[in-house]
């Protein structure tokens, strides 16, 4: 069995060692599920890089994965500091036809309003990527080396540390990592803070959580059969239209959450907490209960079809 892995493995590197993968998923370019298509497409050419793989699938342009391998660690340590159109352009993020369309725009407002406002508002670069530039280029530059002020894996680490053979990723700090429509089978994040995590459509089965916090987390349409989330908190969790047939759910909180139309057939809820969750369309057949489970007043679980043991 894999020895755990501790959130330490799985933290973005300093600026001078971030690999490229994290920092496009860092500036919001490109999503998690790309990122893990990619890492499986160099499994199969080891030849090739990420970036020209990504350039090749049409995510993001040869231009920018250069920029960002070339250019990036020395613009980050420089201390005179240009307009973020000035990046922007370097990165291929914005051609001179989009530039001057932003201009133009920029000029029509009655208001004072910065380039880069109108550039998202026009939908032309994201909120997360203007955010990323001016954390490394403007906040953290300076000369200063750039640190991480949180402590959470970027899907890129975490994926790539999977597509090698990893699965035990005990104790990680997640919180809020995007892992939508990923696949992540089998592996343990037990113990690990997933609070907010969106993870619509990923494929999660015969996973662990047990003791995780899942407080506020999107699980819309997973796959989690046989996932034991004993103990672990899911307080206000998305999980509609779910698959958790045979799943475990002993001694975990379920307040709030929303399991409409999920299909829990043969799940354990012994000891959990329902109260205040939604339960319509839900699919509860032979899910069993005790006496410690805490459902809503009036609320008849064998009707449900469960089975109290």
């Amino acid at each position: 069995m894999n020895s755990p892995v501790s959130h330490n493995s799985l933290i973005t590197k300093s600026s001078n060692n971030k690999q490229l993968g994290a920092i496009l998923s860092e500036a919001g370019l490109i999503s998690a599920q790309q990122i893990e298509v990619a890492l499986r497409d160099q499994l199969r050419n080891p030849e090739m890089r990420i970036g020209e793989l990504l350039a090749l699938r049409g995510w993001i342009k040869q231009e920018t994965a250069d920029f960002f391998v070339e250019q990036w660690q020395e613009l980050v340590k420089q201390e005179a500091k240009k307009p973020l159109v000035y990046y922007f352009r370097q990165a291929a993020l914005l051609d001179e036809a989009q530039i001057e369309e932003i201009l133009a725009e920029k000029s029509k407002r009655t208001e004072k309003v910065r380039f880069h406002h109108v550039a998202i508002q026009m939908g032309l670069v994201k909120q997360q990527t203007v955010d990323f530039f001016i954390k490394n280029l403007l906040i953290y530059g300076n000369g200063k080396k750039y640190s991480r002020k949180s402590s959470f894996a970027t899907p890129y680490e975490l994926l790539k540390n999977y597509i090698r053979g990893e699965t035990n990723f005990q104790r990680s700090q997640l919180k809020k990592i995007k892992l939508n429509y990923v696949t992540l089978k089998e592996v343990n994040l037990s113990h690990s803070n997933l609070a907010g995590a969106q993870l619509k459509q990923a494929n999660l089965n015969n996973s662990s959580f047990k003791q995780a916090d899942l407080s506020n987390a999107n699980l819309e349409k997973a796959l989690l059969k046989e996932v034991n989330f004993e103990s672990a908190c899911l307080n206000r969790a998305n999980l509609t239209d779910a698959h958790l047939e045979g799943s475990n759910f002993k001694d975990a909180s379920l307040r709030e959450a929303d399991l409409r139309d999920g299909y829990f057939v043969n799940v354990c809820f012994q000891g959990a907490d329902l109260r205040d969750s939604k339960l319509q369309g839900t699919n509860l057949q032979g899910a069993t209960y005790d006496s410690q489970t805490f459902f809503d007043p009036g609320f008849d679980p064998t009707r449900m079809g469960m089975e109290l043991v």
